[in-house]
């Protein structure tokens, strides 16, 4: 995957650290594909299998999706910020926005499990912590669909920064 991400202008990763539901999983994966990313990429422990379940979920999407199961979150991360990447945890009770940030270059944006967010090694290794806006009663959303937001918020910044340019 480091290899391959050379060639890859403004790398996108999707990384997913301990989401064990398959639908989840594949519901992810094929956002990931919809909204561009380069690689989806989750732990060989602590994760949701490649099943029959994840393929129906994703609808296809795990065809095209380029996908890297990895021995170690943070090592990579690690690696990707020596490569100059941003990384980004969503995290619900972090103080910053996830729109406020700069996504528009070499970025891995990071989800944590639903029941208890991203393992402590994985919250160490990011670069930034920033919450999606919620203006309703609920203060969190499935992972899933906040893996999907983030994309497209990545995506959309990076769409002006091209139109302006």
């Amino acid at each position: 995957m480091l290899a391959a991400l050379g060639q890859i202008e403004r790398p996108l990763i999707l990384i997913l650290d301990g989401i064990m539901d398959p639908q989840n999983f594949g519901a992810v994966v094929r956002s990931a594909v919809a909204l561009g990313a380069s690689f989806v990429v989750w732990a060989e422990h602590g994760s949701a299998p490649l099943t029959p379940a994840t393929f129906r979920a994703s609808a296809g999407a795990i065809e095209h999706a380029r996908l890297a199961r990895v021995p170690s979150l943070p090592t990579v991360l690690e690696a990707l910020s020596g490569l100059g990447f941003t990384s980004v945890l969503l995290e619900g009770s972090s103080e910053g926005v996830l729109g406020d940030l700069d996504l528009t270059g070499p970025l891995a944006i990071v989800v944590g499990a639903e029941d208890r967010g991203a393992k402590p090694a994985v919250r160490r290794a990011v670069t930034h912590r920033a919450k999606l806006p919620m203006s309703g009663t609920i203060d969190s959303l499935n992972a899933s669909v906040a893996g999907a937001l983030a994309l497209h918020e990545a995506l959309r910044q990076r769409s002006t920064s091209n139109s302006s340019t």
